[in-house]
């Protein structure tokens, strides 16, 4: 009976229903295990932080005991766990239908743990990115091998809902999460069954997190209310500045990649003595640059002078400059603790950096603290280094919008726009996506 009514059915239909069938399954396992990833693992780096910080050696230590660690036993077994994680799962994606080795899923989890827990710094986006990519990616392929109805091109659309449903809880970002998990792959080529899946994982994670009282990693607190039209010059003038700032991200990060060269040689001695000099620097301006900086973005919005400014004593004439070292200081950390091979990622410090810049220009330009025309210059800080860095716009432009409310979509949309055109040749993982293919084209 089920048989005869399913050939009614016509043909086109059926293909469709079963397109969605699968969809379905892999976006809401992808959003139950990336939401519990995400929550769990933020739960052990904040505890973990908070009792380093408690014992009696400076925090300056930890990096670099972690970086020890990561070096003499993590990056002995499997190198390929090095980095950032997304250049993986965008070469993954681009040349290997979505396959991602589970040995290296496994080592970047610990991998990511030995940087974060210790205070090395980074976002977490790109590494629980790549485990949840993975992870979904390796079932998916037990499933093939089992000759189920299983395919390679169910096994990409796992691996990209894995990536969407880590973006979705760490943001809570139904929408931009999933458009950022394709468009990151290559954007002149998103489709509607990489689309599709994509968004439903984000949005499934972004449910479970609301459901069960989790709060996303970062925490976003706008205004909600219109920033003032007569500042909408300047606003263009950042769009501009912040898409360059994020060119320069880009090439900051390649040329100390290239200098580390981390794929070769001492692996141990590499990321020692980039963790030593990137915790050193932040440790001696100030200690908040380390690890996540979640401190940061609260501090944006409340206005935390202790937080934003560290050790630097300032005056009201001189708060604009200070941000903008933090912003310099905070681009240039990251890159150079992924830079020499540590696991972290650079969504999470892309968007600190963009949002020090807006403040900064804020400041300059007299605008009152926590003001809509406030927040307006910081979302188009967010929203201009990710679409410049990341080559991103849609995403980016979509995931301001979700964060600081349909008030900002005017300055979310046109930052994108700006950004992804100053530098829409180039983005911060073609270095990195360039050397695992090698690293691919090598081991086979």
């Amino acid at each position: 009976m089920l048989s005869h009514l399913i050939k009614r059915i016509p043909e086109q239909d059926r293909i469709s229903y079963r397109f969605l069938a699968k969809w379905t399954i892999s976006a809401i396992t992808a959003g139950l295990f990336g939401s519990i990833l995400v929550h769990y693992f933020s739960i052990a780096c904040s505890s973990t932080t908070q009792l380093l910080a408690s014992l009696s050696p400076p925090v300056i230590v930890w990096p670099v005991v972690g970086a020890v660690f990561a070096g003499s036993f993590i990056y002995r077994i499997e190198r390929r766990a090095a980095g950032e994680g997304l250049p993986s799962y965008i070469a993954a994606l681009r040349f290997h239908s979505g396959k991602l080795p589970f040995s290296v899923t496994f080592y970047k989890l610990l991998a990511a743990l030995s940087t974060l827990m210790t205070m090395g710094n980074g976002g977490i986006v790109g590494p629980l990115g790549r485990v949840a990519a993975g992870v979904m990616s390796s079932v998916s392929g037990l499933l093939i091998h089992d000759r189920s109805y299983v395919t390679d091109d169910d096994q990409r659309t796992a691996s990209i809902c894995g990536l969407a449903a880590v973006i979705g809880a760490v943001f809570h970002s139904s929408i931009g999460g999933g458009i950022f998990a394709v468009e990151i792959i290559q954007k002149a080529k998103m489709g509607y069954r990489d689309l599709f899946p994509a968004i439903l994982a984000s949005s499934t994670a972004v449910f479970v997190c609301k459901s069960v009282g989790w709060e996303s990693f970062y925490v976003f607190d706008a205004v909600d209310s219109f920033m003032e039209l007569s500042l909408i010059g300047y606003l263009v003038l950042f769009s501009i500045i912040a898409g360059l700032f994020g060119g320069g991200y880009t090439l900051l990060y390649t040329r100390i990649a290239k200098l580390f060269r981390r794929t070769e040689g001492n692996m141990l001695f590499k990321v020692t003595v980039g963790s030593s000099i990137a915790a050193l620097i932040a440790w001696a301006v100030n200690p908040e640059l380390l690890g996540t900086s979640t401190n940061i973005i609260q501090a944006i919005f409340s206005n935390d002078s202790a937080v934003l400014f560290g050790r630097i004593p300032v005056s009201f004439a001189y708060i604009a400059p200070v941000l903008l070292i933090m912003a310099l200081l905070k681009a240039l950390c990251n890159c150079i603790t992924v830079g020499s091979g540590m696991s972290a990622g650079f969504t999470g410090p892309a968007v600190i950096t963009g949002m020090l810049l807006g403040a900064a220009m804020a400041r300059l330009l007299g605008i009152e603290c926590g003001s809509a025309s406030y927040h307006a210059f910081i979302a188009v800080g967010f929203s201009a280094m990710l679409a410049s860095s990341m080559n991103i716009p849609l995403a980016a432009a979509v995931m301001t919008t979700e964060l600081f409310g349909l008030q900002y979509s005017f300055p979310a949309g046109f930052s994108a726009i700006i950004g992804f055109q100053v530098m829409r040749h180039q983005t911060i993982y073609d270095y990195a996506v360039n050397a695992v293919e090698s690293e691919s084209e090598d081991d086979d």
